[in-house]
């Protein structure tokens, strides 16, 4: 297949030997999102960008993720009206609050405020969430569609597969993304190369838990050494030994 601009990611990523090619293609989407908020290119100056940063917010993760980046400024600036925001409407909603009417001695309570499901709500949201999603989506529409190059498809066929979260969703979206006639290719290939994958992670950690065994201590690693970071990525789609994302 000829390359693309929309196909270099997913080529990339292929080629990486990663232990999730959607894995890497999500890190870097997400770094490269923390880089455009946060990063050189000032773009929570802009009051577009600054209005949606208000409007979703950031989640736990990336919150802390935006402080280990090290731009304070920048993070000080988009929280500031961010909680500005949050301030308004909780001043609102003390205002109703007091003018709600009591329950009374009989007959129907007066309706409970959904106020705590809306806090739960934003809290929840993200900026930064919402566009690694809206770049996933991309990469899942562009992967199946690369998926029908022969020399793209013995690339995945050589991978060492995907992560469980990846590969659930990548079994979702080939529902609507592959026609009838590459249904059961897709799924023999897939469901093959995460079993193979799958137990050759499993030993690789059998062996590093064999290796604190006192009669192995002179035994070669292999390649259990990064065991049970690869574990990690294989079962829940996350880079444990990453150090944190900062800015240069």
């Amino acid at each position: 297949m000829k390359e693309q601009l929309q196909t270099i990611p997913v080529n990339d990523a292929m080629d990486a030997g990663d232990e999730c090619p959607f894995c890497y293609l999500q890190r870097r989407s997400e770094q490269r999102t923390i880089r455009y908020v946060a990063g050189p290119s000032a773009s929570y100056m802009e009051p577009d960008v600054r209005a949606i940063t208000d409007r979703h917010g950031f989640c736990a993760d990336h919150t802390k993720k935006l402080y280990d980046y090290g731009n304070t400024l920048g993070a000080a600036l988009m929280l500031q009206t961010h909680l500005a925001g949050i301030l308004e409407e909780f001043r609102q909603e003390m205002e109703q609050g007091k003018n709600t009417p009591k329950k009374p001695l009989f007959g129907k309570a007066p309706k409970e405020s959904d106020y705590p499901q809306r806090i739960l709500d934003r809290v929840h949201d993200c900026y930064i969430c919402r566009r690694m999603e809206a770049d996933m989506q991309r990469y899942y529409k562009t992967f199946f569609v690369m998926i029908k190059d022969p020399e793209f498809r013995q690339k995945v066929e050589e991978s060492k597969g995907f992560c469980m979260k990846h590969f659930a969703q990548l079994i979702q979206h080939a529902k609507e993304e592959l026609p009838g006639s590459q249904h059961q290719w897709f799924y023999q290939t897939a469901y093959r190369i995460m079993e193979e994958n799958l137990t050759r992670v499993k030993q690789d950690l059998d062996w590093l838990i064999d290796k604190y065994d006192y009669r192995n201590v002179g035994a070669d690693w292999k390649n259990s050494r990064d065991a049970l970071p690869r574990t990690m990525q294989k079962l829940q789609g996350l880079y444990p030994a990453d150090k944190p994302y900062v800015k240069d």
